[in-house]
């Protein structure tokens, strides 16, 4: 044994207990106890405790042990010396695990088998009728449009119907001018949705009423409802959805991932989705040199 580390019977003559053994030591040497418990990373109410014999305020006892050895060794006691006393001193006692009693069940405290067999139909029965409540099985169908007959008034002069101007067309070729091209727009046709992959969507009218709600599958083509009018989309996955009105393309309503919301489905709503290209008229007939 080092000759600077004393055995702990050395000191007092073994009739001290650790905890006094261990203040002598430490008083002798000059050393504080927040120093020892800053180097030696102990709580310094724990090294109270040890000086003072308190093993009741100690934590369990493998932790008791090695707090009194970090002690023992920083006053220069043998800790193996000093932990043996400890254990000698204290009424702690390790930790013996209790080994639990298995015990067959028993066959009369199991649910006999008419209750296994409802309780499963019942929560097949809840299951489904979630499933069908948030596909939207259970909604309301949308009431119909009012009719709406328009009279015109007692006594009002009718609106004369537009005379043909087709007839000036040649006059204004004749006199070097160029002839306007009217363009009608093109503000109706079916709505048809034709995915590119599986997609969810929903379609609901202005009263948030569920028109259709679930999985439309790719390269299925679904006909947009015209009744209720100003039905609107909602789908997770807008750039897989191809769009077209009376069979005209719209372009792509978002990225193949982007959420898009109360889009609307009317035809002239989306065509108003296509970019307008200027019109360039003919070229004017050219005049003979006099």
């Amino acid at each position: 044994m080092d000759s600077e580390t004393p055995a702990v019977s050395e000191i007092g003559g073994g009739r001290a207990r650790i905890g006094a053994t261990l203040a002598a030591a430490r008083t002798t040497r000059g050393f504080d106890l927040a120093d020892i418990a800053r180097d030696t990373r102990v709580p310094l109410r724990h090294l109270r405790a040890i000086e003072a014999d308190a093993h009741e305020n100690l934590p369990a006892l493998p932790y008791a042990i090695g707090f009194v050895k970090s002690l023992a060794r920083a006053v220069g006691v043998d800790p193996e010396a000093a932990a043996a006393q400890f254990r000698a001193e204290t009424s702690k006692t390790a930790h013996v695990p209790v080994a639990m009693a298995l015990e067959p069940l028993d066959e009369r405290r199991l649910p006999s088998r008419e209750v296994v067999v409802f309780s499963t139909l019942a929560l097949a029965v809840l299951v489904g009728g979630l499933i069908a409540y948030g596909s939207g099985l259970f909604d309301r169908a949308p009431p119909p449009p009012p009719v709406v007959i328009t009279t015109p008034p007692p006594g009002a002069t009718p609106t004369p119907a537009p005379v043909d101007a087709a007839p000036a067309a040649p006059i204004a070729a004749a006199l070097g001018a160029t002839p306007s091209v009217a363009v009608t727009p093109v503000t109706g046709g079916a709505v048809v949705i034709t995915p590119s992959e599986d997609v969810w969507v929903k379609i609901y009218d202005h009263g948030r009423t569920t028109v259709k709600t679930g999985i439309i599958k790719g390269g299925e083509a679904y006909s947009v409802p015209t009744d209720p009018p100003g039905l609107m989309l909602w789908t997770g996955k807008a750039g897989v959805l191809a769009i077209t009105v009376g069979g005209r393309a719209i372009p792509s309503l978002g990225g193949p991932a982007q959420t898009v919301k109360d889009i609307s489905l009317t035809p002239g709503d989306l065509l108003g989705r296509i970019p307008s290209a200027p019109i360039t008229p003919p070229p004017a007939a050219a005049q003979p040199v006099r």
